[in-house]
């Protein structure tokens, strides 16, 4: 099903882009115009989301001291959330510094190995990106619905990276729920898509999937934007010497 799916969309993509092409011709300043400024638009704010974030590491550094915690390098203070990674070139693991005290060695452990799969995997980049879509995305339902599951799949990730490495289901399960959830958005935390990952750990999902809608819309765009693209090359490499009409 998915396969036709994506043979469709591809087609469409590639009939409607190739046939507007043709009729409108090359040069067609508007598209030109339209496609810089959303460039622009995208650089300028993926710049000023890093400036933000930057200044975020900045102040955590500020308020925060080197230690070592269950055998992992951490950054300790009053920090006010649990624990979580932050830093986009070399991202850090910070957790408050009353952390030790309210869990227990094994719970701490499997909370720090959590988090070092976060700061392995770069997700603070990760957020970063997925960020500048989520306000437009948070105005549908199915954005909602693909956000929420974008997150906790990452999460569940994090959780078998910890079990891998020694870390108990029960002391995940146990951790989560004693620890207050996460306020910062800009940051990957260890009580992030809590439901999600309650339920995978205990045994009542084996995959977080997207409502079918979701999933069906993702994969035709997929292809529509693959057909376009392809389209665009063909035009544009093999046709204008002949015909003088590209597509973009």
């Amino acid at each position: 099903m998915r396969e036709r799916l994506v043979v469709a969309a591809f087609g469409l993509g590639l009939g409607v882009f190739c046939g507007s092409g043709l009729l409108v011709g090359h040069h067609h300043p508007g598209l030109g115009l339209l496609v810089g400024v959303l460039a622009a638009l995208t650089t300028s704010l993926l710049f000023w989301a890093a400036l933000r974030h930057v200044a975020l590491v900045r102040g955590l550094r500020r308020c925060s001291a080197p230690a070592q915690l269950a055998g992992i390098p951490v950054r300790t203070g009053q920090i006010g959330e649990a624990a979580f990674v932050a830093g986009l070139h070399r991202p850090t693991i910070y957790c408050d510094a009353a952390l030790p005290e309210r869990l227990t060695a094994a719970e701490l452990r499997a909370v720090l190995l959590h988090e070092r799969a976060h700061q392995v995997a770069l997700d603070p980049a990760r957020l970063l990106l997925l960020g500048l879509v989520a306000p437009v995305l948070r105005r549908f339902a199915w954005g909602r619905q693909w956000l929420a599951v974008a997150v906790a799949r990452r999460e569940i990730e994090a959780d078998r990276y910890a079990l891998s490495r020694g870390a108990r289901r029960q002391d995940l399960a146990s951790a989560l729920l004693q620890l207050p959830a996460m306020t910062n958005a800009h940051v990957a935390g260890f009580t992030s898509a809590v439901d999600l990952r309650l339920q995978a750990l205990l045994g009542d999902i084996q995959q977080v999937r997207a409502p079918l809608a979701v999933r069906s819309g993702m994969t035709f765009l997929g292809g529509s934007v693959a057909g376009a693209v392809l389209c665009t090359w063909l035009l544009h490499w093999w046709l204008s010497s002949s015909f003088g009409l590209l597509c973009c």
